[in-house]
């Protein structure tokens, strides 16, 4: 058995020799006769970059904020006399409207009734004294010159004139007294000052308050308050210029914005004044504006509700004109800087302060960037892949851009 293997593979290893050598022999010959690849030079393609020119134009920018609606005027109301009360009229019920002068709350006047009536018969008693005196006054005067004396060479007792002096202070001090019992009088009438609406009352039909005694929160609903927080950058874009005067606030226009019942309403509120410090805490001033509760202009829903102290509005002010370049947002990259194009087609990335911005655009300042960059530059406003400073581009100007407001044609 052995012998007959060892008799077959005698034979056929000239076979696989000979298999070998083929191989060989192919692979020598692909590898000598390979084709060459034909060596291309590639051509590298700029980006395309979309620009637009920047301008400077005069542009009167908006300003955004928001702040807390206030009542304008919020008092107080304190008892200045003492009593129980024996009235409420409107202030039943907190959240209650008045009208200026109507009856708010009685206090008991039974008191000062009677005290205004002793202060009465006081008076007429201190007039009838002060008559006698002067009748007195008056015979004295005759009574010397019938015995052939000169009155005016007589003393100031043998005159009256003491008594008269006396006479007519008594008087006065009577009629003080009626004016005080007559204000008390008053007073135990709380009467409303202005047009208004009750915050909180602390008081109730029989219960007895002293003199100081606190009854109840008022505010007017004559004239609101908002109070609109505004960064330095702000303040100079709206022109204000602080420990100014106002009158260049005349062109300052603010109009506040809230939503109820999901709908938005509108508002126009009037500057007031801003605040006479910077916050420390956040480098912000405060403006004030002041604001008619109820719309009255003409095609304004009448549905619209009136503002109310505690309501969150959003607030839209223009001011004066200023001299700005308006880009779209698109060219803004990583919120302080801006792709330009050079005279040869190089990409500059340009670091910019940014005065504001808004839903579409943002504001430059000329004096506050490099003037002879920007105003009439190629701006980039289209992505490029991999920008780098002083990269080649192949520019296009952008048509679909008004050149009086540089809208979008698809804004």
């Amino acid at each position: 058995m052995d012998d007959s293997v060892s008799s077959t593979l005698k034979k056929q290893w000239p076979v696989v020799v000979g298999v070998l050598l083929v191989a060989f022999f192919m692979a020598f010959l692909l590898t000598v006769f390979k084709p060459q690849a034909e060596k291309t030079a590639v051509k590298s393609k700029p980006p395309l970059a979309e620009f637009i020119i920047a301008n400077l134009k005069p542009e009167i920018v908006t300003v955004s904020s928001q702040g807390s609606v206030k009542a304008k005027t919020e008092i107080k109301l304190i008892a200045e006399v003492s009593g129980r009360i024996t009235k409420i009229a409107k202030l039943k019920f907190v959240g209650g409207f008045f009208k200026k002068g109507d009856l708010l709350l009685s206090i008991d006047d039974t008191d000062y009734r009677l005290a205004m009536s002793r202060a009465q018969a006081q008076v007429a008693a201190a007039k009838q004294q002060l008559i006698k005196v002067e009748i007195e006054a008056t015979q004295a005067k005759f009574d010397l010159q019938q015995i052939g004396r000169d009155p005016s060479k007589s003393t100031a007792y043998a005159l009256r004139e003491p008594q008269l002096i006396e006479a007519k202070a008594s008087l006065q001090a009577a009629q003080a007294d009626l004016e005080i019992s007559r204000l008390q009088m008053q007073r135990t009438q709380v009467i409303a000052p202005f047009d208004g609406r009750v915050v909180s009352k602390q008081i109730d039909i029989g219960q007895y308050v002293s003199a100081g005694t606190l009854l109840a929160d008022i505010y007017s609903t004559e004239m609101l308050s908002v109070r609109l927080p505004l960064s330095l950058a702000q303040t100079e874009l709206l022109g204000i210029k602080l420990r100014a005067g106002h009158e260049f606030f005349d062109a300052l226009k603010i109009k506040l914005f809230s939503e109820y019942a999901k709908q938005r309403y509108q508002w126009d509120a009037q500057f007031s004044h801003t605040e006479g410090e910077i916050d420390v805490r956040n480098r912000l001033v405060y403006l004030v504006a002041e604001v008619v509760p109820v719309n009255n202009k003409q095609g304004v829903n009448k549905q619209q509700p009136a503002l109310t102290p505690g309501m969150f509005v959003k607030a839209a002010l223009s001011g004066l004109e200023k001299k700005l370049i308006k880009l779209p947002r698109s060219a803004l990259r990583n919120n302080s800087h801006v792709w330009l194009i050079g005279d040869d087609n190089k990409l500059i990335i340009q670091a910019v302060n940014v005065l504001t911005k808004d839903r579409h655009y943002f504001y430059l300042s000329a004096e506050q960037n490099q003037t002879e960059l920007l105003v009439g530059a190629k701006v980039v406003i289209s992505s490029i892949d991999y920008p780098i400073d002083g990269m080649l581009l192949l520019p296009r100007i952008k048509n679909a851009l008004n050149e009086a407001g540089m809208k979008l044609e698809n804004e």
